[in-house]
C-alpha cells in the first residue's frame, strides 16, 4: 500500500513553545484518517504544516511520496484540497462565483464546479449570495471547495462542526462515500469523537504535539477498554474457585468484574465453574465508547 501523508521527526516551534513533535506520523492511501486530541493539542497545526501553511520547524513532510519543499509546494498544494478551521469564502458572492475563483486558482474545470456541487447538494443554491446560506450550507461550500477536482488528498478540519444532526449524519455519508468515489485520501479531525468513530478507518491521537496512538478504532478499544462481568449463581466462591486476584477483579452486584482474558481464557473458567455445580447466567464484554476512552487515555495531557 502506497503512503500518501508521512510526517518524520517533525517539529513545529512558536517562540520557546513546542506545538507539534513527531516522530512518525504517516497515512495510507484511501483511508480515512481521523486526528483527535483536546484542544491546543496540535491538530490544527498538523493540519497546516500538510496543506504547506506552515513550515515546520524542522523534519520532513512527504505527500504522495514527495517531500515537500519551496520549489515543488505548488506542485503538491494542487493535489490537495482542504477545510481548515472554517470555509473561505466571499460573502457577498454567490456560491457559483466563490467556486468560480477557486476553479482559476487551480486550473480547473466548470464540470469540476458542477460535480462539486451536486455532492454537497448546493447546486440548487449555487446563484445565492453566501450570506444568505445558513451554517449548513457554509460548510458544505466549504467541503464543495475542498473536493473540487478530485484532489489525491482531502484534509478537513472539524468537518460537522455546528451542524444539526441531519447535517451530520449527512457530512458523515459524504466523507465515508469519498475514498472510493475519487480514489482519494481523507483526513479529518474532530471534537466529536463519536462521529470520527462512525467515519474513519484509522485514528491518531495527539496530545500535547506528540502522537499517542496511531491504527484502528478497533485495536485501540481492544488494548485500552477491555473489561469481563461475569455473573454466576456464587461470585464469591467463583473469586477463589478461579484464583482471581481480588486487586483486579472487584466483586460487584452486577458479578465479577474482570480485565479483558482471551476467548480460551473465558472458555476454560465457564468449563471450572461448570463442573463446580455453579450457574452461569452471563457473561458480557463491557466496552466504553471512543469517548470515554479518550478522555481516560488523554486525562494527563489535558491537565
Amino acid at each position: 500500500m502506497t503512503t500518501m501523508i508521512e510526517l518524520k521527526n517533525v517539529k513545529r516551534v512558536f517562540g520557546k513553545q513546542v506545538a507539534v513533535d513527531l516522530s512518525d506520523l504517516h497515512i495510507e492511501q484511501g483511508e480515512i484518517y481521523g486526528l483527535i486530541g483536546p484542544n491546543g493539542a496540535g491538530k490544527s497545526t498538523i493540519m497546516k504544516m500538510i496543506c504547506g501553511l506552515l513550515e515546520p520547524s524542522s523534519g520532513q513532510v512527504s505527500v504522495a511520496g514527495v517531500a515537500m519543499s519551496e520549489a515543488n509546494r505548488i506542485g503538491i498544494l494542487k493535489q490537495i484540497g482542504s477545510l481548515i478551521e472554517e470555509p473561505a469564502y466571499y460573502d457577498n458572492l454567490t456560491g457559483f462565483e466563490n467556486m468560480q475563483i477557486l476553479k482559476e486558482l487551480k486550473g480547473l474545470t466548470n464540470h469540476d464546479v458542477a460535480e462539486a456541487l451536486a455532492i454537497v447538494r448546493l447546486k440548487d443554491h449555487k446563484d445565492k449570495p453566501v450570506k444568505h446560506y445558513s451554517l449548513g450550507m457554509k460548510q458544505r461550500l466549504g467541503i464543495a471547495m475542498a473536493i473540487m477536482g478530485r484532489p489525491k488528498l482531502i484534509v478537513l478540519d472539524e468537518p460537522t462542526n455546528g451542524l444539526d444532526p441531519q447535517a451530520r449524519e449527512e457530512i458523515r455519508r459524504l466523507i465515508r462515500s469519498l475514498p472510493e468515489k475519487f480514489h482519494t485520501t481523507v483526513m479529518i479531525s474532530s471534537h466529536a469523537l463519536d462521529e470520527i468513530e462512525k467515519m474513519v478507518t484509522q485514528i491518531g491521537i495527539i496530545g500535547k504535539g506528540k502522537l499517542l496512538y496511531q491504527g484502528t478504532v478497533e485495536h485501540f478499544k481492544s488494548q485500552h477498554s477491555g473489561h469481563i462481568c461475569l455473573k454466576t449463581s456464587a461470585d464469591d466462591s467463583v473469586l477463589t474457585l478461579l484464583e482471581l486476584d481480588d486487586r483486579r477483579v472487584q466483586l460487584t452486584e452486577q458479578g465479577l468484574i474482570m480485565p479483558h482474558v482471551s476467548d480460551n481464557q473465558v472458555a476454560q473458567m465457564v468449563r471450572t465453574i461448570v463442573e463446580a455445580d455453579i450457574a452461569v447466567y452471563r457473561i458480557v464484554e463491557m466496552t466504553k465508547s471512543l469517548e470515554e476512552l479518550f478522555i481516560d487515555f488523554t486525562a494527563s495531557d489535558i491537565l
